[in-house]
């Protein structure tokens, strides 16, 4: 048999699984109906998955077989979740690799949320292209589930193996402070020493003394945080040799020494983040000094008006030396003069990783406060704020189209829904609001997914609802920014005709923080519920 002839041959076997519907619905509130199909929900041939996100319950997975009913009904109730709705092609193989339990492991619950994220976002989908990612994702989803849920096999070397690694990983974790080599823990595994490491590393995504290393530093991160013991007897009971080692390493792993980790978990540690105090008042730390520049001022959103400001856009940072910083936080985009000129004032951290995904900025800041627990509160505070407003403005919005522009005095930048610019992720990714671009001119967006928008270009612009922001960049005048809404085919555009044209502050919409992220939704539902 050949290779097309056993394709075919296996394709003919193929386990298929067909999303339904889903629906995500907000506690307390009656069920949404569903967007593309309106089957009986009843069908007893359907299997149905239930994804608390809130509430006691957040975190459990539950899954509805045919002819089965749940006795969690009232917990569901009080509590957000996705309701994911799919049947089966009929084959007896897709039949057995459905668990045969109601509650499933899903874990990390983040991946999981991730994909129902994503299939949620597409539940309206037309396009071949939009279809066919739908039914990639929800197989994703289900091997996702199926991989943590399926028995476990009794006679495959492998999982004696992988047990043998999960053993010594617990060795680690109950015997930190000895002196612990990766021959003695190959051994404990029952792994041979050339296998031990590759396998470990496949289990963890670190080699054995770089895990070990990091449950050490976890674990002093705990003592700091707690207790006021000397720094010598911390680097001991952590299984470090010397204090000098434990300093060293700690500032290595964290980003910051031992005392000032301790400092900035009580609210001592004074910091200078230019342009990244979002992400540090998010952690609950105040700067000791705050971003201001000439044309645009401060974030006035953050509500720090008490804070000095610094004018990192002069290009001096000596200036920081007044404010006695224990750490400078910098973003990877100066020269090294600066570099060199904090330095000289204090600790300087440069988060080196460029990145337009706030969530994995917030998570870096974090590690180096060691408030990952906080970070991780606020994203998920900020998915479910997310998640509620794209529900309401679903109901409301129906087919209507937004558009978001920047204009300056000679420039009018349009924001699409491609781009990975800081207003498009919110307000066509978190929140699921329509585009609308002017027809003919969107094909000259650049990467970031905007595109300058001329004057004779505004009459295709037939969004209805405009968002707009006043950038003083290029004004040599004050207001001349403002000249465009004097202009006829501004005023002949429906928004404006209709008076569905929302003004919003520049540096909210114009950062990328959990903050003024946050800030942006509640602009959204300002101006359109």
């Amino acid at each position: 048999m050949d290779i097309e002839q056993r394709n075919q041959a296996g394709t003919a076997r193929a386990v298929q699984y067909v999303l339904q519907s889903i629906r995500f619905n907000v506690a307390g509130e009656q069920a949404e109906v569903n967007d593309w199909d309106d089957r009986d929900r009843n069908d007893k041939e359907d299997y149905e998955l239930i994804i608390l996100t809130s509430g006691s319950g957040q975190g459990k997975c539950y899954l509805q077989r045919p002819g089965r009913s749940l006795s969690v009904n009232q917990e569901i109730m009080n509590c957000s979740h996705y309701r994911v709705c799919f049947a089966t092609n009929g084959s007896t193989t897709a039949s057995s690799l459905m668990p045969d339990k109601y509650e499933l492991v899903c874990s990390p619950f983040a991946k999981m949320i991730e994909l129902l994220d994503e299939l949620y976002g597409l539940r309206e989908a037309s396009e071949e292209l939009e279809l066919f990612q739908r039914f990639v994702r929800f197989q994703e989803l289900l091997l996702f589930l199926f991989r943590q849920n399926a028995p476990a096999s009794e006679d495959d070397g492998m999982d004696i193996e992988r047990q043998g690694i999960e053993l010594s990983i617990e060795h680690i974790h109950q015997y930190y402070r000895e002196l612990l080599t990766v021959e003695e823990l190959a051994s404990l595994a029952g792994v041979d020493r050339w296998k031990y490491t590759r396998l470990f590393k496949e289990a963890t995504g670190q080699v054995p003394l770089q895990y070990l290393n990091e449950v050490r530093i976890n674990q002093a991160k705990k003592w700091l945080a707690s207790a006021d013991d000397k720094l010598l007897d911390i680097a001991l009971n952590a299984g470090f040799n010397n204090e000098y080692y434990f300093n060293r390493r700690f500032k290595q792993t964290v980003g910051i020494s031992p005392g000032q980790y301790r400092r900035s978990r009580k609210g001592q540690l004074r910091v200078v983040a230019p342009y990244l105090e979002d992400f540090i008042v998010a952690l609950d730390i105040q700067p000791i000094a705050q971003y201001w520049h000439a044309k645009w001022g401060k974030q006035d959103y953050l509500g720090l008006n008490h804070i000095p400001t610094f004018d990192e856009n002069g290009g001096n940072f000596d200036a920081l030396s007044s404010y006695n910083p224990d750490l400078i936080l910098l973003m990877d985009r100066y020269e090294q003069q600066q570099y060199a000129q904090c330095r000289r004032i204090s600790n300087t951290c440069i988060l080196r990783e460029q990145t337009n995904n706030w969530r994995t900025l917030l998570h870096t800041v974090a590690d180096y406060f060691g408030r990952t627990e906080l970070a991780d509160d606020a994203i998920a505070k900020y998915d479910s704020k997310a998640r509620i407003a794209s529900h309401s403005l679903s109901q409301m919005m129906k087919s209507e189209t937004v558009t978001f522009l920047r204009i300056s005095a000679d420039h009018i930048i349009q924001y699409t829904e491609e781009g990975q610019g800081f207003v498009s992720t919110v307000l066509y990714g978190d929140v699921g609001l329509r585009s609308h671009a002017a027809v003919g001119v969107a094909s000259k967006a650049n990467r970031a997914g905007m595109f300058n928008l001329s004057l004779d270009d505004l009459h295709r612009l037939n969004a209805d609802h405009l968002f707009i922001t006043f950038d003083k960049w290029h004004s040599q005048a004050e207001g001349k920014e403002r000249e465009l809404l004097e202009q006829p085919e501004w005023l002949d555009l429906p928004a404006v005709r209709n008076n569905r044209v929302y003004e919003v502050d520049f540096l909210t919409w114009m950062n990328n923080g959990i903050i003024s992220n946050g800030k942006k939704i509640d602009d959204i539902l300002r101006s359109l519920a």
